[in-house]
């Protein structure tokens, strides 16, 4: 059944909920409010030409339409039948994942005619780390180096993959057909993942490290672009995508017991890891030399030490706990 909720009465919350009920008496109160901001944040979207995502069959749940009962692999649904219970597939999530259910959503796939239930939890925070016991990882990201820290993990094939999928993107969009959009929207889908799966396996190689804390520093992408060195940078630019992975470092090391942190990355890139001497000319290209001590080494690699050193001068200065927090 499809409902209808006439465009004046959007930002009225009672009038959308009085038409939804008179037009469907029989749902409950709790599905009602969850359709009816649905639609509302829909029209919202519409009026300030924000993309849409595409139809799908979802259900919103609260705290008060479900319960999840993870040891019996069980859920219980309000519906306009009543509360029913239905079995949920096993998945070794839900053994990992234990805490309290806020929220779910029901998704209908209509290819497969499948149901998923998506879950969200919060998870009680980690345990405090204790100071004295803290390992400390240094990491720098670049446009060449995707990560660098006691290890390498060099973006030349990224890069390859994605320009190839820049120049298909380009003959497709110069074509301009109909068939060359729905192509153009499957290799963006396919780049999208690609790019994802490099991110997921980097992510998860850096937190397996044996460190409790993993420094980072604040980047700022859209300053990078706005003051990049011409059009070739800012293609280099494009095929990178720090945030994506720091966002999954940061779950994974919380899941891991670990956390992220991050470090004012003003002058990282010119201080010397040894002596500590700051000259813009120590750094030249790839390459970092001192002009105080004549130390030589990565400049990539003499970055990272750097930002693990920053931050435990910082962590002694503060002398708090680090909590790893959801």
């Amino acid at each position: 059944m499809v409902l209808r909720i006439k465009h004046s009465t959007k930002t009225n919350s009672i009038k959308s909920h009085t038409a939804v009920r008179e037009r469907i008496p029989t749902l409950p109160s709790a599905l009602v409010q969850t359709a009816r901001d649905t639609a509302s944040e829909a029209l919202k979207a519409t009026e300030l030409k924000k993309k849409i995502k595409k139809k799908s069959l979802t259900i919103r749940y609260d705290n008060r339409t479900f319960k999840f009962y993870p040891d019996s692999h069980t859920i219980s649904l309000t519906t306009v039948q009543g509360r029913l219970v239905y079995p949920v597939s096993h998945s070794p999530l839900i053994d990992k994942y234990k805490g309290e259910y806020t929220n779910a959503q029901l998704v209908i796939d209509e290819k497969t005619n499948r149901i998923f239930i998506m879950v969200q939890v919060n998870i009680p925070d980690k345990e405090v780390i204790k100071k004295e016991d803290v390992k400390v990882l240094g990491m720098d990201r670049g446009i060449k180096n995707i990560a660098v820290l006691s290890m390498f993990f060099n973006s030349k094939h990224l890069r390859e993959v994605k320009g190839r999928y820049q120049y298909l993107k380009r003959k497709l969009q110069h074509l301009g057909t109909h068939s060359a959009h729905r192509k153009l929207r499957k290799l963006s889908g396919r780049e999208r993942r690609f790019v994802r799966d490099v991110n997921h396996v980097i992510s998860k190689k850096i937190v397996s490290l044996p460190y409790d804390v993993f420094a980072l520093e604040a980047l700022n992408p859209a300053y990078m672009r706005e003051n990049g060195h011409g059009s070739r940078f800012r293609k280099m630019l494009g095929s990178w995508s720090p945030a994506e992975l720091q966002s999954f470092m940061e779950y994974k090391a919380v899941d891991a017991g670990k956390i992220t942190v991050y470090i004012n990355p003003k002058h990282t890139s010119q201080r010397c890891s040894r002596c500590g001497y700051i000259d813009k000319n120590n750094r030249y290209g790839s390459s970092f030399k001192c002009k105080n001590c004549d130390f030589e080494l990565n400049a990539d690699l003499n970055a990272s030490r750097n930002i693990e050193v920053l931050f435990t001068i910082l962590q002694a200065a503060v002398n708090q706990p680090i909590v790893a927090a959801r």
